[in-house]
């Protein structure tokens, strides 16, 4: 057993940040994520190593904690963008932090890697260029002198024509740094030093869009049984505000394909992003059952029962968790929720606490101590704890 053969060699090297990395590593894939954040930050006081750093990422993403993630994938991608094995552990956290631009770049590399999955990198590409779209079309709505592009582009859409280039010659005319043969790359390159070009704008929407189309008929073509396509297609309908049919897309492929890797997790999150939160409460609920290591779906219940205003059933569910030896931050934080809304500060306040010695730079631990201290007249701590949340979000700069 891989975990066993970790904790035997750390007795003999107990402060080496490799073996506690590789521990890491099992633990998470065992679902064990509150064991496993707490060995990788041992692994990263001894040493920064990027594999501890993106697992510990991919751990806040999982776990919602996306204002903790944000600035550790920003840095991974800055630092480590060229690193298939690195960029493949945090890729789908680009997505989940509405990074479009991001999420394009790493899936680009995982489409040219062997190692990765290459129907899954195509269809999480698709995802990346539509959400690039909206992205660059919200910007070009608002940017001056945009009209005559949106035109072109809404009667593209409207004719259901691929080519939304009618308004390229216009382009040209208007804009010294538009280039009508430019890759998405050297566009986006364009823009990002004059990004009030109102032609570099629609030119980004019309490369992006010709992204998707592209994506799409690879996947069509080169994987038409993959099961990434099809739950792809039950979240297009789902985006295109029919969740019953894509609730019921989801159902069709489980029962077809009972094996596909987190089926019923993406049924779970189907009925979430409907604001069905009864049935994700029961989807969850299952998956907990099946599995009560599976530290993504408990998060996810607890979620679901949170924007139910069930804060008794979050608290019988949590506090199990948060006993263990070190209990996931996102436990304790979610615990102290409910304790707050059951009208206890003082428990929701010990709670917090406890994450804090856990976890010392997580803002969003201070600066939810700094509210509760002030609301129980402890002036002295709230400000103590101000100062830990200006120095924790000046460290992440």
């Amino acid at each position: 057993m891989a975990e066993s053969l970790y904790r035997s060699a750390l007795q003999k090297s107990p402060k080496s940040p490799q073996l506690l990395t590789d521990l890491g590593l099992t633990l998470q894939m065992e679902g064990r994520y509150g064991e496993a954040e707490h060995t990788l930050r041992q692994a990263l006081s001894l040493r920064y190593l990027p594999l501890a750093y993106a697992l510990l990422a991919v751990d806040r993403c999982r776990t919602r904690s996306l204002d903790e993630a944000k600035p550790m994938v920003d840095r991974l991608l800055l630092e480590n963008g060229r690193d298939a094995e690195i960029m493949a552990i945090v890729a789908p956290c680009y997505l989940d932090e509405d990074e479009p631009l991001a999420a394009v770049e790493v899936y680009t590399l995982l489409a040219a890697s062997p190692g990765f999955p290459a129907d899954l990198a195509m269809v999480q590409l698709t995802k990346a260029y539509i959400a690039t779209a909206q992205f660059f079309s919200a910007k070009l709505k608002d940017a001056s002198n945009s009209a005559d592009y949106v035109t072109a582009i809404v009667g593209a859409r409207d004719s259901a024509s691929p080519n939304a280039r009618a308004a390229f010659p216009l382009a040209h005319k208007r804009s010294p740094y538009f280039h009508a043969e430019a890759s998405f790359k050297m566009a986006l390159e364009g823009w990002r030093q004059h990004t009030d070009d109102a032609a570099l704008l629609y030119q980004l929407v019309v490369l992006a869009g010709e992204g998707v189309l592209r994506t799409i008929e690879v996947c069509q073509s080169r994987f038409p049984d993959s099961v990434y396509l099809m739950q792809f297609r039950a979240e297009v309908l789902a985006d295109q505000g029919q969740p019953a049919e894509a609730i019921a897309a989801q159902e069709q492929l489980i029962a077809s394909h009972p094996e596909t890797p987190d089926a019923r997790y993406t049924l779970g999150m189907l009925y979430r992003k409907a604001g069905d939160w009864e049935h994700a409460v029961a989807i969850f609920g299952d998956q907990l059952h099946a599995d009560p290591q599976d530290e993504r779906s408990a998060a996810r219940l607890s979620e679901a029962l949170l924007n139910l205003n069930r804060y008794k059933e979050m608290e019988i569910m949590l506090k199990p968790r948060i006993e263990a030896p070190h209990p996931a931050i996102w436990a304790m934080l979610d615990l102290a929720t409910a304790e707050q809304k059951l009208g206890d500060p003082h428990a929701a306040i010990q709670l917090l606490c406890s994450a804090e010695h856990e976890d010392p730079s997580n803002k969003t631990i201070h600066y939810r101590l700094m509210r509760l201290y002030s609301l129980t007249g402890d002036s002295v701590a709230a400000l103590r704890e101000a100062a830990r949340f200006r120095s924790a979000a000046s460290s992440e700069k």
